[in-house]
């Protein structure tokens, strides 16, 4: 890609990367030690786009994420609250109650993170019509909705995505086209390989770029972000393959594409590429990767540690009128 980016700016971007990398990896072995007693949906492999997504949007602006993008949600969050999230313990974002998928935080001081709907597509209309009520707000804040292939598949998408052409909402919709739907691969789900050609249809306009490329992601990603700034809603489509299963412990038996899985992780790998363009740059060497990772490798270990020892939410804790109605007249906090 063409545009230039600092070496603070390229190595903000490896640290969040290789973070997430890292943590991607620790959370997968504490399925397996049983800290996590939820489904935890793995990004392995597809940490680029998270991490590209993020680092292109301003604070302020919003992001509907999904099950998969626990790599730009860290970058939001605090990884330690977030972890113990996924723990299901006191200390978490949510005290534990909401795990990863259905964190969400609306104050205009705080995160900017959107609800998302165990439905599939459903996040797409529902958080259109935020970004809809935001711009009659006078805001100029952008609404990034994440959603995966097989979201793409369903009518609420395409309500989302004509409503969206319709009013000019300022919404970014990224694709992660992992050629997966839980267990249904892209051929038998769709009749196009680029999902974008449906809401272009809409009439919303499309990039496709390479998901595991973490500049070309971030670069078509701020390039996306100005055309909803200014009016113009828009879809992104980043190609990408899932390594792992739908969610850590299923098993990949019913997958016919491992010898592309093998190829992607030797020759693909968003976190390998990345290092060795840097390394040749000279923004980074050899040293500086041994050292970053083995202190993250240290911090995430110590936020297990930490996190494993919190308790669980008490019944009262839990259902408090704040947590069962969370709206401004009972006094509730998102």
């Amino acid at each position: 890609m063409d545009k230039i980016y600092t070496r603070e700016e390229l190595l903000d971007m490896y640290r969040n990367l290789k973070f997430g990398r890292l943590f991607t990896l620790k959370m997968h072995e504490a399925v397996y030690k049983g800290l996590i007693r939820s489904s935890f949906h793995t990004p392995y492999g597809q940490e680029a786009i998270g991490v590209g997504v993020v680092s292109a949007m301003r604070k302020t602006d919003w992001l509907a994420y999904t099950h998969r993008f626990q790599t730009g949600m860290i970058m939001r969050y605090d990884p330690y609250g977030f972890i113990a999230e996924l723990f299901g313990l006191y200390d978490g974002i949510k005290n534990g109650t909401a795990f990863d998928y259905h964190l969400a935080d609306l104050s205009e001081t705080g995160k900017h993170i959107l609800f998302i709907l165990g439905t599939l597509g459903g996040t797409i209309p529902m958080n259109t019509g935020f970004a809809w009520a935001r711009k009659k707000q006078g805001k100029d804040d952008v609404c990034v909705v994440v959603h995966g292939d097989g979201g793409c598949s369903e009518g609420a998408a395409y309500e989302g995505w004509n409503l969206a052409a319709l009013q000019k909402t300022p919404n970014v919709y990224v694709i992660v086209n992992n050629g997966w739907a839980m267990t249904v691969p892209l051929r038998r789900e769709s009749a196009v390989k680029d999902i974008s050609a449906k809401a272009a249809a809409c009439g919303l306009p499309a990039q496709i770029a390479n998901g595991n490329d973490i500049l070309e992601v971030r670069q078509v990603m701020e390039r996306a972000l100005e055309m909803a700034r200014n009016g113009q809603p828009n879809v992104v489509e980043f190609k990408t393959l899932r390594w792992e299963a739908h969610f850590v412990g299923q098993g990949n038996d019913y997958r016919d594409d491992k010898d592309a899985i093998e190829q992607g992780m030797e020759n693909d790998d968003c976190v390998k590429n990345f290092e060795q363009l840097l390394v040749k740059q000279g923004v980074l060497d050899q040293a500086y990767i041994d050292r970053f990772t083995a202190e993250a490798q240290q911090q995430l270990n110590e936020m297990v540690d930490r996190a494993a020892k919190s308790r669980k939410a008490t019944y009262d804790e839990i259902y408090t009128m704040e947590h069962l109605y969370a709206t401004p007249e009972t006094g509730g906090n998102l």
